[in-house]
């Protein structure tokens, strides 16, 4: 920071004003940017004592002003900022360089570099002068003769649009140039205020300095800031905005909350434009070495935890064409949940659109877990056979039960060739939508047709059944020539519930889960982030999801769950499962008031049940054998979700049951199912975490917990801050003798990480958006400009009206034939009600 060195001799009437200047080139810690004065005092320009004074009535008194020492300067002298002069003294050019912008920012003017000058004596390349100017110097740039017709405006705004089609260039590689960038330009009236700087016996003073100008300063306030001299992000913004950045916070959040740090937005220096190029440069920053960076993190992870597993897919040229990685405990916790698993693929996630697809669980407590992540190149068989094979490599080939995906053809492929015994089902959420596209007509036209086609999915216990109402439905409207119900028939095995009710797939039939995690992972990225900083989110994911788990794992452990009732069976359930899986079977407890139950003729261990509605028709079976305590019910829950139905319950109920058998109480719900792991172990008496991030995070802690007891006085803040030196020096000792581990990977893995080469763009599916075009003649170009207008206009012509009720273009609700096919279907219908009743009367 600019000062004014004390060792040279002032005239006795330039005392106050060494002093003064010594004061304004100190600032307070908390002044950010290029302003020397706190925001939040009234007169922020101060005035030069009058020469030839004593200045006895200018000495600076520091009052102490919530933590900010500031000069108690009389409201009557603060008229003008404190002005340079000659012979003015700095020990660097960088301070004479702060120290005039900061005069240019309270006077209301920007400032650069005008020149430099560097020693000419051979074997020296130094400087020995810089000047620095006014930024409205110099004179305007003049594009030729003042009444040359070329530089007209009009003329140009004429010819460009029907010759700009003819000079596009082809684009042969699929990237177009960006145009040429705009930028406004500063004003120049040839301003003649400067200062120069020069050096003299190892100081830099003032030899010139010229004051006036030939144009208007800023004299609004808060305008002055926009110069680009007077922009700069301070280190601590830089480093807060880095962490927000890391974070994905819009840059309208960013500012807003530096604005509330800094009092207002209108105190920062610098503007959203300035933090959007920071964070572009962010993004650029690893942009050379982003796999070989990526592949150090996960060594890193790996020397930290040697049950870390990562493998790279490599193409010949050594480029990374996919990832897949996993950490120690989630290899642990998949030995207890792979029962069902979920896997989907999502995109938008980094700067070479590679595929992010995760492989998801569930845990005791109900909650999302990850069991795997893989970033692909593209959505093939042979990719999706490479993730599946390296997930089970990384999980001792233990392989899952069931597994839910969307009706994806590669997938299906590779899940046949890797896990040909699994049960594998399509998401049902997914077979749906694609049904009310293709039917909606069918629904909207055919009566009764949409009831009957989610009651043969939904409403059928067994394959015969929901195989004998869809032949019903598709008889009954004459639709079995209809190609998307014949292809929804042929893979049926694939998504239809009643094929899967012996089969665990807890409280849910989509791949929300997966899909909900994808979601979760945009929120935290940026599509333009590199694959480096989209990793790092992992490590977040998993902490976020351990602290889910230790909030749920306290709920069990430190309250007690709510009953419904005081049967033995619940008071045993709420002991055993957790309180999520719990809720679930409370659930049940309450449907059990709904449900009248009978002893069926002559089956004296059967119960028929159903529900205490007139308009129920479903009718529930269960099945009980007391020498074994074995139940069963035709609704098949406890197979599908791992907790009791309430039609079990009922019976139980009704039986007098005391307690649940153990055989269906499933252990990956209760509590015990959890994988505690040590985070942290016992050396020399205290407790030392395992990872660096975990160290580096409780010595923060704790040297700042130090260092704000500290502050509050001298003798303190001395004591800690010579302690702070010893332990630096012991720690650079133990590191140089090898008591404390390198945190870079070994050189030879270093250099073997610098060979990756970043993946190409992977193409997503469908049809590409952008096609190469050919180049038109102008004639041809303006000829398709005006068919497109005409067509457009007739388009407007044509959809002027729209139809309420079907919502075609074509016709006007009063014409709708789905109106009136619907009106005359009612007609029908009242009269043959009004038939049958003369016929009754």
């Amino acid at each position: 920071m600019a000062h004014l060195t004390h060792d040279i001799e002032f005239p006795p009437q330039q005392d106050p004003i060494r002093r003064r200047a010594s004061r304004i080139l100190h600032p307070s810690p908390l002044d950010f940017g290029g302003s020397r004065f706190p925001a939040s005092t009234s007169n922020d320009q101060f005035s030069n004592p009058p020469l030839g004074s004593n200045g006895a009535n200018q000495d600076i008194q520091l009052e102490e002003t919530e933590g900010v020492s500031m000069p108690a300067v009389d409201e009557g002298s603060c008229s003008a900022p404190l002005a340079p002069y000659v012979g003015m003294v700095f020990n660097t050019v960088e301070e004479a360089q702060e120290f005039y912008n900061d005069y240019a920012k309270q006077l209301g003017f920007g400032t650069r570099i005008a020149c430099s000058k560097k020693t000419q004596k051979k074997g020296c390349d130094h400087l020995i002068r810089r000047e620095f100017e006014c930024a409205h110097a110099r004179k305007e740039k003049v594009h030729g003769e003042e009444n040359n017709p070329i530089d007209d405006p009009e003329l140009f705004g004429a010819i460009d649009g029907g010759v700009e089609a003819c000079n596009q260039e082809p684009d042969f590689f699929g990237k177009k140039d960006a145009p040429k960038r705009k930028r406004n330009k500063v004003n120049r009236h040839e301003c003649k205020a400067r200062m120069a700087v020069g050096l003299r016996s190892g100081k830099w003073e003032v030899t010139v300095f010229h004051e006036e100008h030939t144009h208007q300063l800023i004299s609004t306030e808060g305008r002055t800031r926009f110069y680009r001299s007077h922009r700069r992000v301070p280190y601590e913004d830089y480093m807060f905005l880095k962490t927000l950045h890391n974070r994905n916070i819009p840059t309208s959040l960013i500012m807003a909350t530096l604005g509330d740090l800094h009092g207002r937005v209108g105190n920062l220096t610098y503007t959203d434009k300035d933090v959007a190029n920071i964070r572009t440069m962010l993004r650029k920053g690893v942009s050379e070495k982003d796999m070989s960076k990526t592949v150090e993190y996960f060594q890193k992870l790996q020397a930290e935890s040697p049950q870390f597993y990562y493998d790279l897919k490599r193409d010949e040229n050594q480029a990374v064409r996919g990832i897949f990685w996993v950490d120690g405990r989630t290899r642990e916790v998949y030995k207890k949940f792979k029962d069902c698993v979920f896997f989907d693929t999502t995109f938008c996630t980094n700067r070479y659109d590679m595929p992010f697809a995760p492989i998801v669980g569930i845990n005791n407590h109900l909650q999302t877990i990850m069991l795997g992540c893989a970033l692909l190149p593209d959505e093939t068989s042979d990719t999706f056979k490479w993730v599946f094979e390296t997930w089970m490599k990384a999980m001792h080939h233990e392989y899952p039960t069931c597994i839910m995906t969307d009706q994806d053809v590669a997938m299906q492929v590779a899940i046949d060739k890797v896990f040909p015994n699994i049960v594998h089902r399509c998401c049902l959420w997914h077979v749906l939508r694609i049904a009310r596209e293709k039917l909606g007509r069918l629904f909207i036209t055919r009566k009764d047709f949409e009831q009957e086609f989610f009651y043969s999915i939904y409403g059928s216990d067994t394959i015969e059944e929901f195989e004998m109402l869809w032949q019903q439905m598709v008889l009954k409207h004459e639709l079995r020539e209809n190609e998307h119900l014949l292809r929804m028939w042929g893979c049926r095995h694939t998504w239809a519930p009643a094929f899967f009710k012996k089969n665990f797939f807890p409280f849910t039939g989509t791949t929300g889960r997966s899909e909900g995690l994808n979601s979760f992972f945009k929120k935290l990225v940026h599509p333009q982030d590199s694959v480096w900083q989209f990793v790092k989110q992992y490590e977040y994911i998993q902490e976020t999801r351990l602290d889910r788990e230790d909030n749920a794992g306290y709920i069990d452990e430190g309250t007690t769950a709510p009953v419904w009732s005081r049967y033995k069976i619940e008071e045993q359930a709420s002991k055993f499962y957790t309180r999520a899986v719990f809720g679930k079977f409370k659930e049940m407890m309450e449907l059990t008031s709904a449900l009248i139950i009978n002893r069926c003729e002559g089956f004296s261990n059967q119960f028929e049940l159903r529900r205490n509605d007139p308009r129920a028709l479903k009718v529930r079976i269960v099945t009980v054998e007391p020498e074994d305590n074995l139940y069963e019910c035709t609704c098949n829950r406890f197979h599908i979700n791992g907790v009791l139905c309430h039609h079990i319950l009922k019976v139980m109920i009704h039986t007098n049951v005391q307690e649940i058998p153990a055989a269906y109480l499933m252990h990956r719900w209760s509590e015990d199912a959890t994988i505690r792991q040590d985070r942290s172990r016992v050396s020399n008496g205290s407790i030392v975490p395992d990872t660096n991030t975990l160290r580096y995070n409780a010595l923060c802690r704790k040297l700042a917990g130090i260092a704000s007891r500290a502050c509050f006085g001298d003798e303190t803040y001395n004591l800690v801050d010579g302690w702070a030196d010893q332990v630096d020096r012991l720690v650079e000792k133990r590191r140089l003798t090898g008591g404390v581990l390198e945190p870079e990977a070994p050189g030879e893995v270093v250099q073997m990480t610098n060979n990756l080469m970043n993946p190409p763009q992977s193409a997503k599916k469908g049809r590409p958006k952008d096609k190469e075009k050919r180049k038109k003649p102008l004639v041809e170009h303006l000829q398709d400009q005006a068919k497109k207008k005409g067509e457009k206009q007739q388009t407007k012509k044509k959809n002027k009206y729209t139809c309420s009720k079907c919502r075609e273009p074509t016709h006007t609700r009063r014409h709708c034939p789905v109106l009136e096919l619907e009106e005359q279907m009612q007609a029908e219908q009242e009269e043959r009600i009004r038939r049958e009743t003369e016929l009754t009367l």
